[in-house]
């Protein structure tokens, strides 16, 4: 009987961590809901949690849905949790503090900042406002381990604003070096927790040694990032959700190349 009850626990334990794994473990910010990400021309191939996916398939804007009605205005962002600390501060020419990453000496970049969706009776998101960063699919290095690249669906406050960290950047064309060192942290530090996330992972078909790619000269047992961005309050007024299943989020648009 006792053994019974430790397994029983086991299960539980496994579950409840299952059901928390709609983003990369010991990443933040985090959720336990999932989101909705199919990619390919009819959306056939479906994400779940840490897939790994060609990358040419990946080159185009996914399909992003959620089974809940949600009212008032929402905004997605897509980050890529793997990118060399190294090649960061090489395209913003500097060595100030960096995002953290998913692996030591990683850091940030975001590939899709699209804010001002709203959802239609049928249940689908249309844009109201351009994207603030325009969709561009995963173009890890060759040879380096694959990247983790996250999806995050956030309420979007009235009069909302980049939070500091991220403010006063041009994100709007996907090959912009000011992409890199993103914090989705400092958003959701000012808006509130993701709704829901999902997350996938891209490695460079070209790699011919996965996971020999030169890191420069990060030491080993380095930490992830240099630091984590300070909160900055935000002031205004977040949006409700209201239950409902069965409700489809589709973003349109065609793909733009990132360079990373």
């Amino acid at each position: 009987m006792h053994s019974i009850s430790v397994t029983n626990a086991l299960l539980v334990a496994f579950a409840a961590s299952a059901a928390q794994a709609q983003t990369p473990p010991g990443s933040q910010p985090s959720t336990s809901r999932s989101l909705g990400i199919a990619y390919g021309s009819n959306g056939n191939t479906t994400v779940t949690p840490n897939i790994l996916l060609p990358q040419p398939l990946t080159l185009v804007q996914p399909i992003v849905s959620l089974e809940q009605q949600l009212n008032g205005t929402h905004m997605l962002a897509m980050v890529d949790l793997s990118i060399n600390q190294n090649s960061a501060m090489s395209s913003l020419n500097g060595t100030g503090p960096q995002a953290q990453g998913l692996e030591p000496c990683r850091t940030t970049r975001l590939h899709w900042l699209q804010t001002g969706l709203t959802q239609t009776a049928d249940g689908t998101f249309v844009n109201t406002t351009s994207a603030l960063g325009e969709y561009g699919g995963p173009r890890p290095p060759a040879n380096d381990i694959p990247h983790t690249y996250a999806f995050y669906l956030f309420r979007q406050p009235a009069n909302f604003t980049l939070p500091a960290w991220d403010a006063g950047r041009d994100y709007v064309a996907s090959s912009a070096p000011t992409r890199m060192n993103f914090s989705v942290t400092a958003i959701s530090d000012v808006v509130g927790a993701p709704i829901a996330a999902n997350y996938i992972r891209v490695q460079n078909p070209n790699s011919t040694a996965p996971g020999t790619a030169n890191n420069g000269t990060c030491p080993a047992g380095a930490t992830n990032g240099t630091t984590s961005p300070t909160p900055v309050p935000y002031t205004g007024a977040a949006t409700n959700t209201q239950a409902r299943s069965g409700a489809a989020v589709i973003i349109g648009g065609v793909a733009m190349f990132a360079m990373l």
